[in-house]
């Protein structure tokens, strides 16, 4: 059997009306997330998946992950830019095609509620969870108000995360601020991905600000990040604007190799790098 055939075979198996599916198959597993039609979130079953994956199967999520991702959705900048991040290779809209002579025994492992657009990570630091009230009376105590000065409070805020002797095994020196057009801090995010690969500070920025506000990030909007967004991000940031024309991103540190080069927002000119 072809792995086109087996995908949409498993698709018809996972398929719900309402819902998209997202899988992939290691060692007899299959391991699956539904994300609800028609729902307008920053996420959809592959996000859902991949960060589900990395929240309970911490120990198994880099050989899992070494597999093609399935999922009878379109692959958004969003999806694409985390796979390109976090995992190796997608396929988008496999239509769930019903095979009679299958007839393996595989064990199916839903990795989050169906009704839940995204996922409930348990990996976030204590540091993603300050009040923004304290967050924005900071900023003014500060006088941060001009992108330099908002830039070096986002690098302010990085250090506020632990680091050890064992870089891998904690969390990195990177944050991220979410401005109005009226100087207000709408959002933060700092990294916290040292089991979790999916949660970098745009990540945790974007999903506090969906979880807080709901919507989509107003137009006028700035958002500061100590370093270039990643294609993940740069694709969740990208696919959470009201409009791609009224955001800017101003970052200060570009890191060698290709995750953080020719991304959505490289595309449509919406970075900018500015002295740290």
């Amino acid at each position: 059997m072809s792995a086109e055939k087996r995908a949409r075979h498993l698709a018809f198996l996972l398929n719900k009306d309402t819902f998209q599916v997202a899988f992939v198959e290691f060692r007899g597993k299959v391991y699956f997330s539904h994300f609800p039609k028609g729902s307008v979130a920053p996420s959809s079953a592959v996000v859902k998946l991949l960060q589900g994956l990395f929240d309970r199967h911490v120990d198994h999520s880099f050989f899992i992950l070494r597999q093609r991702i399935f999922t009878t959705a379109p692959l958004t900048e969003m999806c694409k830019g985390m796979i390109k991040v976090v995992a190796k290779r997608a396929s988008g809209e496999i239509i769930p095609e019903q095979d009679t002579h299958f007839q393996e025994s595989l064990e199916f492992i839903e990795i989050d509620s169906a009704a839940e657009v995204l996922s409930t990570v348990t990996h976030l630091n204590a540091e993603n969870k300050m009040p923004l009230a304290k967050l924005n009376e900071w900023l003014r105590n500060e006088k941060a108000s001009t992108n330099q000065e908002l830039l070096k409070a986002a690098h302010a805020l990085s250090k506020q995360v632990p680091r050890g002797e064992v870089l891998h095994d904690h969390d990195r020196c990177i944050a991220a601020l979410l401005v109005s057009k009226d100087g207000e801090v709408l959002s933060y995010g700092v990294n916290s991905n040292s089991k979790n690969k999916t949660l970098h500070a745009e990540v945790n920025l974007i999903h506090r600000y969906y979880r807080e506000h709901g919507g989509k990030i107003p137009s006028g909007s700035v958002l500061y990040s100590t370093h270039k967004p990643c294609k993940m991000c740069a694709g969740m940031i990208y696919e959470w604007m009201e409009t791609s024309a009224n955001i800017k991103v101003y970052y200060s540190v570009e890191e060698s190799g290709g995750l953080s080069s020719q991304t959505v927002l490289d595309r449509l000119g919406l970075n900018q790098q500015l002295p740290s």
